[in-house]
């Protein structure tokens, strides 16, 4: 990685503040506790740190460090250039969909009160 871009490294690594939710979770539904209100306020916890963190922060990160790519080009050897683009364009992708993913899977463990009373 190029010196210039080394501060992005670290600003990634944030995505990650997420899993520790998404880990929990996942053990919650080991331990028998699926949809327990101890596993909503979790799932919300999770939904709202994925969203800031990696939607919001990790778009706002990447359209800085497009910037930089593009105003450092001539010092970014051309496929580590576009190596980036592509890499990190897949990343944000990824997260929307799962994002889309974790809100659905939420939806369907912790059904609303009008929907559990339209099946009844």
């Amino acid at each position: 990685m190029p010196p210039s871009l080394q501060y992005y490294g670290a600003s990634f690594i944030m995505f990650e503040a997420s899993t520790i939710f998404l880990n929990m979770n996942w053990w919650m539904d080991k331990l028998g506790l699926t949809g327990s209100r101890i596993q909503m306020y979790n799932a919300i916890t999770l939904l709202f740190l994925y969203f800031v963190v990696r939607i919001l922060f990790g778009t706002y990160m990447s359209y800085h460090m497009f910037e930089d790519l593009k105003a450092k080009g001539t010092q970014t050897p051309v496929a580590l250039y576009y190596f980036y683009r592509i890499a990190n364009s897949s990343i944000l992708a990824l997260s929307y969909y799962w994002f889309y993913l974790l809100i659905a899977a939420a939806k369907k463990r912790f059904p609303s009160k009008n929907s559990t009373k339209k099946t009844e």
